[in-house]
């Protein structure tokens, strides 16, 4: 009797997996970026970076990269697209030194990082206000910005949960999700922050200019902890303007509230303790291609102030402009100059950095976002003496105030 119920078992197993949809090989799709780079410095030794003090936020990027860096990502399609589908996604990270032939994870020279592993799947609803919509579960990247010549996630609420997307109303489109931080089997007194998430987007509010918006509610959870547990607000939205100066706009305000203020690594990376104090930031991402010129770009603006309560302010400031002139369709040289500064509330003291990199290019194509690209650089950058205090600019620049490095990159993303 055993043996059949056995039988029985192994035919059913056996029948599920023939009725199971398969992945669709055919449909795989593999995505990513890459960077990679070598150089030195005038006073010897390899490459350095120089990066403001606290709370200077930005880097102006190009010819200020130290860390080779890969993140690859694959999608794998099920069932049919047109009708009910699914798709799984993992994207994975390669940090390493640039150390001679073989690196390990075990004396730090080299980190492999998980970033996303999540299923998405649509097409369960028919027709109306969820039609196109698609539920989704797992740890995945969430409605994310940034201003790629700092590579600065201005906002970014990525990180393990679940949600709905794409649910039409009219002029508006919505998604709803909820996030949690700490893991999971976490102890009884930890302090996790829950995340509950409403988009709003695809709004057209004059020609050529969309609004979107997010707001995200935070709040401190505890099994059995008698400790504080906080909460808060963050409001992020955005107006985007297309075809400006042949490229786009994007103005950017997020306003924050208790445990949801302070600065970009909020919301993903809250706690769940209490904070109290307010905090706003706005930033501006220009892209400019002056068709029949050969000139392309970049130029960003960010002003940011965060409020403790029962502590002084800290502010930010930072403004650069990359501008690219393609003298064939694959040759060009990228000139990028940016300025920082940022208030240290409790000091009363402000630090400044201005940094200014020239890089001759060989590309597949021509404008400011053709990769993959090859580019050699010459960078330059000066601080002020509290910058200097604060070791903007360790190793071999550790007790000047200004600094050049050189070197060569290759970048890319697909």
């Amino acid at each position: 009797m055993a043996s059949k119920m056995v039988l029985r078992g192994v035919a059913a197993a056996a029948a599920a997996a023939v009725m199971a949809p398969a992945a669709m090989a055919d449909g795989l799709e593999f995505h990513g970026y890459f960077r990679t780079q070598a150089g030195t410095t005038t006073e010897g030794g390899n490459l350095q970076c120089f990066s403001g003090p606290w709370p200077i936020r930005a880097k102006y990027r190009l010819g200020n990269e130290c860390d080779n860096y890969a993140e690859p990502s694959i999608a794998l399609p099920f069932g049919d697209t047109n009708k009910v589908w699914g798709k799984w996604k993992l994207t994975v990270a390669l940090q390493n030194k640039g150390k001679q032939d073989a690196e390990s994870t075990t004396d730090g020279s080299f980190n492999f990082l998980h970033r996303e592993n999540y299923f998405s799947a649509g097409g369960f609803f028919g027709r109306g206000a969820l039609e196109n919509a698609s539920l989704w579960v797992g740890q995945r990247f969430y409605n994310r910005h940034d201003i790629h010549m700092n590579d600065y996630y201005y906002w970014n609420n990525s990180g393990t949960g679940a949600g709905i997307e794409e649910i039409t109303t009219g002029p508006v489109k919505l998604s709803l999700a909820y996030f949690q931080n700490g893991g999971n089997a976490n102890p009884a007194t930890d302090i996790v922050s829950k995340r509950y998430s409403v988009r709003f987007y695809d709004i057209d509010v004059n020609p050529g200019g969309k609004l979107e918006g997010e707001l995200v509610l935070l709040a401190g959870s505890s099994a059995t902890s008698t400790a504080s547990k906080g909460s808060g607000q963050m409001l992020f939205v955005q107006h985007t303007q297309n075809g400006l100066l042949g490229g786009f706009n994007k103005l950017a305000l997020i306003l924050g509230k208790n445990q949801g203020a302070a600065f970009e690594w909020l919301p993903t990376y809250a706690s769940g303790g209490e904070q109290k104090g307010s905090s706003w930031r706005v930033h501006d991402h220009l892209s400019f291609d002056f068709a029949g010129t050969g000139w392309t770009g970049t130029a960003t603006a960010s002003y940011a102030v965060w409020d403790p309560d029962g502590n002084d302010k800290w502010t930010w400031t930072s403004f650069g402009v990359r501008p690219q002139y393609n003298f064939t369709e694959n040759f060009s040289i990228a000139v990028e100059a940016g300025v920082d500064s940022g208030k240290n509330g409790a000091a009363g003291t402000t630090a400044r950095m201005t940094k200014l990199t020239v890089a001759p290019q060989l590309a597949l194509s021509r404008g400011v976002w053709a990769r993959p690209v090859l580019r050699a650089f010459v960078t330059h950058a000066n601080w002020n003496d509290v910058a200097q205090a604060a070791g903007v600019a360790n190793g071999v620049f550790g007790d000047k105030k200004s600094g050049t490095t050189f070197g060569v990159q290759a970048e890319a993303w697909w």
